[in-house]
């Protein structure tokens, strides 16, 4: 009876109507606002428990923005270590993939280099990948971050592909515009995009902190 009286006193079904279209429009910006999964290839036979130290190969820049591929190899390197791995620090590995001829080829690793700089290095695995968007697009006049990054984990010994996943994260959504909350940073979103992948890979085991 409450709830009749109060429908009569705010305009009955009409007002019934806005509420019910409201939260309609409501649960739909909440499934348009819900971020994607990672597209991931994780190879079907490799226990990946054998895997305790890695090193990371220069990422190959596709964006516009200079140096972005060492923003992302940075939150790369600390993603690894929250995940419990030892990770080669950078300057050794440059120095053994120049001396091993790897030359500029960055987001990529050739099997001879890789032999060879796996056993210099100490390693049973390289990470290797790209970042793809990092920074701001345009769109119907606005704009909104977006960070997209390419990873692989390739064995030392092998080449093989280990894993491989792409993933993209933007800083503005449906849901975001209906609340005026603010937007990420692209440092922001670079984390997110990061521990997704990784996620994708080890799930929530391999965490640290």
């Amino acid at each position: 009876m409450r709830i009749r009286e109060t429908l009569r006193r705010l305009g009955g079904l009409p007002f019934l109507g806005w509420a019910l279209a409201g939260l309609g429009l409501l649960a739909l910006a909440v499934v348009l606002s819900g971020c994607g999964r990672p597209q991931s290839y994780v190879h079907p036979t490799v226990d990946l428990s054998y895997i305790g130290r890695v090193a990371v190969v220069p990422l190959k820049n596709l964006t516009q923005e200079k140096n972005t591929e060492f923003k992302v190899m940075n939150v790369v390197v600390t993603e690894l270590l929250r995940r419990g791995l030892e990770v080669v620090e950078y300057g050794e590995v440059s120095k053994v993939l120049q001396g091993e001829g790897h030359g500029r080829e960055e987001g990529s690793i050739s099997k001879s280099v890789a032999e060879n700089a796996g056993r210099r290095l100490g390693v049973q695995a390289f990470v290797t990948g790209a970042v793809h968007e990092y920074g701001f697009t345009q769109s119907g006049g606005n704009s909104y971050p977006e960070v997209t990054v390419s990873l692989k984990l390739i064995d030392a010994k092998s080449l093989a592909i280990l894993w491989e996943a792409t993933h993209t994260v933007k800083g503005t959504t449906v849901l975001d515009r209906l609340l005026g909350i603010d937007k990420k940073s692209p440092s922001d979103l670079c984390q997110e995009v990061v521990e997704e992948l990784f996620d994708s890979l080890f799930g929530s085991r391999r965490k640290g902190l």
